[in-house]
C-alpha cells in the first residue's frame, strides 16, 4: 500500500517541476525579446523626444535671428505699438532657409510669426512656431534702452586669458586708410598725415600805395590831394600816402587730414595662459579677463 501511494506522488511532482520550468522560459523569452506594446512605446516615446529636440531647434532659429533684427531702428516707437513679421517674412528676407518638422514637412509660414511690442517700460518679443501639429511660443523681454534682444544662440565660444602679461607679436601689416580697430588680439598703431586733394578758390587783397599830389592855391596856400579812386580819397595839409586795394582772385591747394593705420597679431606667451570654451556672451569670462579668439563650436 505505501509503494502505490510513493508511485503516485512521484508524477505529480514531475509534473509540477516541468510547469515551473515551462514558465520560467517564458519569462526569460518576455525579458530577452520585449513585447510588441513595449517596442512601440518606446520608439513613440523615442519619436516624440526628437520632436521635441527638432521643435526647440526651429523655434530657437526663430529668435536667434529676430533677436538680431529688431535692433533699435526697426522697434516699435510708442507705447503699445507691435511690429509683426511672419516666418514667411523671414523667409522673403533670407534670414532663415525653410524649417522643417521631424518627418521633413516645412513650418506653417504664416503661424508662425515674431511680435515685438513696446510696454511702458520694456519690449517684449514673442516667438511662436507651428510646425508639425504643434504650436508653441517664447517670450523675451529687453528695458526700453537696451539696443537689442538677449540671443537665444547656443553658440560656444573659445576664451583666452593671459596669466603673466607676455605676448608674441607677428609682422607689421602695410600702413592703409581703411580704420582697424584694437582688441584682445590685435595692436593697432595709427598715423596721421596732411595730403593734397585739389585746389580751391580763394581771395587776396592787393594794396597799391601812392604819394599824394601837391597843389598850391590862392599862390600860397599847400594842399596834398588823394584822387577818388582810392581809399583814402580827399584833400590833406601835409603830405599822405594814398590806398588803394584790390581784390585778386586765385586758387590754392586744398589740403585734408589722412589717419593710416598697420596692425600686428599678438598671441599670449606660449604656456602662459588659460582656455576656456563658453556662451559667446559670457560677461563673466570677460569681467576676469579672458578674451574671445574667434574660435566658435
Amino acid at each position: 500500500m505505501y509503494q502505490e501511494d510513493d508511485e503516485k506522488t512521484f508524477p505529480f511532482k514531475g509534473l509540477l517541476l516541468k510547469v515551473v520550468l515551462v514558465v520560467l522560459f517564458i519569462f526569460v523569452l518576455m525579458m530577452l525579446f520585449p513585447t510588441k506594446g513595449y517596442l512601440t512605446n518606446y520608439v513613440d516615446k523615442k519619436l516624440k523626444t526628437e520632436d521635441n529636440s527638432n521643435f526647440n531647434n526651429n523655434l530657437l532659429s526663430m529668435a536667434t535671428v529676430a533677436s538680431g533684427y529688431y535692433t533699435s531702428s526697426r522697434l516699435p516707437k510708442n507705447t503699445g505699438d507691435k511690429e509683426t513679421m511672419t516666418l514667411g517674412d523671414m523667409l522673403n528676407k533670407k534670414m532663415l532657409v525653410t524649417l522643417k518638422d521631424g518627418n521633413g514637412n516645412a513650418c506653417s509660414s504664416k503661424k508662425s510669426y515674431v511680435e515685438v511690442t513696446k510696454g511702458e517700460d520694456e519690449y517684449t518679443m514673442k516667438v511662436n512656431l507651428d510646425c508639425g501639429g504643434e504650436s508653441d511660443y517664447i517670450v523675451s523681454h529687453m528695458a526700453l534702452d537696451g539696443t537689442s534682444f538677449p540671443s537665444t544662440s547656443t553658440a560656444r565660444c573659445e576664451f583666452v586669458k593671459n596669466l603673466d602679461g607676455t605676448w608674441t607679436y607677428g609682422p607689421w601689416s602695410s600702413w592703409s586708410t581703411t580704420k582697424i580697430e584694437e582688441n584682445s588680439t590685435t595692436q593697432v598703431e595709427t598715423s596721421t598725415k596732411k595730403i593734397k586733394s585739389g585746389v580751391k578758390n580763394a581771395t587776396k587783397k592787393e594794396v597799391e600805395t601812392t604819394p599824394s599830389t601837391k597843389f598850391i592855391t590862392d599862390g600860397k596856400t599847400v594842399q596834398y590831394v588823394c584822387p577818388s579812386s582810392y581809399d583814402n580819397a580827399g584833400v590833406y595839409q601835409n603830405p599822405t600816402t594814398c590806398k588803394k586795394t584790390t581784390t585778386v582772385y586765385t586758387t590754392v591747394p586744398n589740403y585734408k587730414t589722412v589717419t593710416y593705420y598697420r596692425s600686428r597679431s599678438k598671441t599670449p606667451g606660449e604656456g602662459n595662459t588659460d582656455t576656456k570654451w563658453s556662451s559667446c556672451d559670457d560677461k563673466d569670462l570677460i569681467n576676469q579677463g579672458y578674451n574671445p579668439t574667434g574660435n566658435r563650436e
